[in-house]
């Protein structure tokens, strides 16, 4: 009979195996970090691609190229910026379900160490835009 504390380790478990695994789980938790921060610029890039294409009073002057109007303002910070976000949250989740199935669950914590800083480093570089435009930041 088996408590719930072996339950992740089974008593035929082959200790090689077991290794192999706990080597193999960086490879994903690199991928999904790299996945997230990949996909923050890929929904960045498309919006101002969208926006120029569309254009706005923001690129009409001449001032601008791919953040032509306000929704664009709006959309460019914060569309990446929820797809860092929920990425970030998913890794939390991803390592919190590791831990508690007593996988290897430290490369997933050290990938939310990667992307809780990305995310706060493009939520603070990019939110003045939401807040103020794209000229709100600039001194005349």
């Amino acid at each position: 009979m088996r408590d719930d504390q072996t339950a992740g380790y089974p008593d035929d478990d082959d200790p090689l195996k077991h290794l192999e695994r706990k080597e193999y789980s960086w490879r994903p938790a690199l991928k999904y970090a790299g996945a997230v921060v990949g996909g923050t610029f890929l929904a960045a890039i498309i919006i101002g691609v969208i926006s120029a294409a569309v254009g706005g009073p923001n690129c009409d002057d001449g001032s601008h190229v791919f953040i032509c109007s306000r929704w664009a303002e709006l959309a460019f910070p914060l569309v990446p910026g929820a797809v860092s976000l929920f990425g970030a949250l998913g890794g939390f989740w991803i390592t919190y379900t590791r831990w508690k199935s007593f996988g290897n669950w430290r490369p997933w914590l050290a990938m939310c160490w990667v992307l809780m800083p990305w995310t706060l480093a493009w939520m603070t570089s990019t939110f003045s835009i939401a807040m103020f435009g794209v000229e709100g930041g600039i001194p005349s």
